[in-house]
């Protein structure tokens, strides 16, 4: 934890202006008050269909990246940014490859016309854990070639320094935290991921199969996750933004995270942002797939035996 601290010691000092933060935490405050005074996520946007669903997603993406940056370049008076060819392709197209992993609207139907009924569901909630390796991995490998060969990080996978003891320390810390919050009623209405389903009988195999299939799908879902977020969206925007790919990223996760309970969109800035800056100064994202991973078993786990413990009282 001590290197993590002093991490963002250090950038905090390099990046902390009091005008352009206050903004951003005015900016995130309204944005999260009005998506869950109105549930714009899951009233709204789930509900559109095809295309129009890809644009509202893609519309939404760009307003949490963009407004930072121009609040930054205004507050600054740093616009050499906006002027790069390299940022705008870069930022455009990782936006809409993140808004066409979010809309996915073609990944049920699929899974309803190759799979039994039994198993259509189950296999639908993996190909879509397994989606961000091929909407948010590979095509940021092909821009990798293009515009940061001769970095050779290779957007996080391949650190420079990786030390996994404060990361572990961190999902110590959280473990407790994880513990309480699997007591609340909003947390059990959303967790565990898995759905109890019909596939284990259609495969002939003990439920608990079906269970790990799915949990390993949603592990990997995390490293593509960490590898658009922390490896590209600040490894990848360094050449071009500095330290301060980090806040719009922040934002950008936090959106993510809004069809989920508030409070675990509130916290996804704070963690967003911690995972940011550690991805900056280790040029690795390993360390925050220890973290995600992590905390997503340790919340599965603890919703499954609360879970376990209702239906025995």
């Amino acid at each position: 934890m001590k290197k993590i601290w002093q991490f963002l010691k250090q950038h905090i000092a390099e990046d902390f202006n009091v005008a352009y933060y206050g903004f951003v935490a005015v900016f995130l405050t309204c944005c999260i008050y009005y998506n869950y005074r109105v549930d714009f996520e899951d009233s709204f946007l789930d509900y559109q269909e095809g295309f129009t669903k890809f644009l509202y997603y893609f519309l939404t993406n760009v307003f949490a990246y963009v407004t930072p940056l121009l609040a930054y370049a205004l507050i600054s008076k740093n616009r050499s940014f906006l002027f790069s060819p390299e940022f705008w392709v870069k930022s455009l197209v990782a936006l809409a490859f993140l808004s066409f992993d979010r809309c996915s609207f073609f990944i049920d139907d699929l899974a309803s016309e190759l799979f039994h009924p039994r198993m259509y569901r189950w296999v639908s909630k993996i190909f879509n854990n397994l989606l961000g390796i091929f909407t948010m991995m590979i095509p940021f490998l092909i821009l990798y070639r293009i515009y940061d060969r001769e970095e050779k990080h290779l957007y996080g996978l391949a650190p420079k320094k990786f030390d996994v003891k404060p990361y572990f320390t961190m999902l110590a810390i959280m473990l407790p935290l994880i513990v309480a919050a699997s007591f609340l009623p909003s947390f059990l209405h959303q967790y565990p991921m898995y759905e109890s389903s019909r596939a284990h009988l259609q495969m002939h195999v003990p439920e608990w199969a079906t269970v790990a299939g799915y949990e390993i799908a949603y592990a990997l879902n995390f490293v593509s996750i960490e590898f658009f977020f922390r490896g590209f969206l600040v490894i990848g925007m360094i050449s071009v933004l500095g330290r301060r790919a980090i806040v719009p990223m922040a934002c950008v996760y936090c959106f993510l995270h809004f069809g989920k309970p508030m409070g675990e969109a509130i916290s996804s800035i704070f963690g967003g942002y911690i995972l940011g800056v550690v991805a900056y100064e280790t040029r690795g994202i390993w360390g925050g797939v220890i973290v995600h991973v992590g905390i997503a078993w340790m919340m599965e786990l603890a919703a499954f035996v609360q879970k376990i413990f209702q239906d025995n009282t």
